[in-house]
């Protein structure tokens, strides 16, 4: 198991270079590990990527479970039998507007096509509509669990993957106002972003918001 000491304690030695703990006590370094877990999640949504199968609310609009902080796509239909069923196409919120100023209003027995706006991250809609009874299955980006002195040797709350670009944010949030230390931590974030593939538009490298093809 890869713990969130683990992380920290080899930052400690490598790159603060104070394996005693003497510059930075464990709860500074708490502190900047959660911070640099909800940076991961604004830069990399799918760190925390969560499948669920959820009941249909009244009307087009859908939200996600309330542990989410972003949809990241809508999969499929799940059957009264519990079996999958068809597929969920996103499509754009323009596109059928121009198609049906009523579409909001159609019904139907499954979710043909949902749309989402990255502007709004908790929520998205679906065409057609469906019964409360209904159930569909989604990804979506919960919220990561926060690390206290009684978790910290509990397993890092995201993949051993991120655990490097993790250490280059923890960097950049206990570094930043340092006006004694050149960048000030620029460099640490700039590697971070560099470690994790950021684009200059999040939103179109994710599923959910990129343009679908004709």
């Amino acid at each position: 198991m890869f713990s969130s000491r683990s992380v920290v304690e080899d930052l400690q030695v490598t790159q603060l270079n104070d394996p005693e703990g003497i510059t930075w006590t464990q709860a500074q370094l708490i502190s900047a590990l959660n911070q640099a877990l909800r940076m991961l999640q604004l830069l990399r949504p799918d760190a925390t990527a969560k499948h669920a199968i959820v009941n249909a609310t009244e009307g087009a609009r859908q939200v996600i479970p309330d542990d989410g902080v972003r949809l990241i796509r809508v999969i499929r239909n799940i059957r009264a039998s519990g079996m999958t069923g068809q597929v969920i196409r996103l499509v754009q919120k323009e596109d059928m507007d121009s198609a049906s100023l009523a579409w909001m209003g159609a019904t139907g027995i499954q979710i043909k096509e949902y749309m989402f706006d990255g502007r709004i991250p908790k929520q998205f809609f679906v065409y057609p509509t469906v019964t409360a009874d209904k159930q569909f299955e989604i990804e979506y980006s919960a919220r990561a669990d926060i690390v206290t002195a009684a978790t910290f040797d509990d397993a890092l709350p995201v993949d051993v993957m991120y655990s490097q670009p993790i250490q280059e944010l923890m960097m950049y949030k206990l570094l930043s106002g340092d006006s004694t230390n050149g960048d000030s931590g620029a460099s640490h974030l700039q590697l971070a972003t560099g470690l994790l593939g950021v684009q200059d538009e999040i939103d179109a490298r994710l599923s959910p918001a990129r343009k679908t093809s004709n």
